[in-house]
């Protein structure tokens, strides 16, 4: 089967298959985040305040820690939202994990 002029392969191949892991990772590298990020970066924060015993009890190290935690727990969950992204679009990434970097 013959391939269209000035594309790689076949037409339907995964040659030029863009996953979107590499935007993500710019946009942690930037410190970049959406709405939803930051409300979930919020959102494990007040937690982990809370478990604490509130911001009157906390001192200024664990607080930088529960910040830490909290922003790296929220970009966790948005790359493992692409991943599975990518694997319900893409059947094959499955087989080829290299393939997700």
């Amino acid at each position: 089967m013959a391939g269209i002029r000035g594309k790689s392969g076949p037409p339907a191949n995964q040659n030029a298959f863009k996953h979107g892991l590499a935007a993500v990772q710019k946009r942690r590298e930037e410190s970049v985040t959406t709405d939803h990020e930051e409300g979930v970066r919020q959102q494990i924060l007040d937690g982990l305040i809370a478990d604490k015993g509130g911001d009157q009890q906390i001192s200024t190290a664990t607080m930088i820690l529960a910040e830490v935690i909290a922003s790296d727990a929220a970009w966790l969950m948005v790359f493992n939202g692409a991943i599975d992204h990518i694997i319900q679009n893409n059947p094959k990434a499955r087989q080829n994990p290299r393939g997700l970097t």
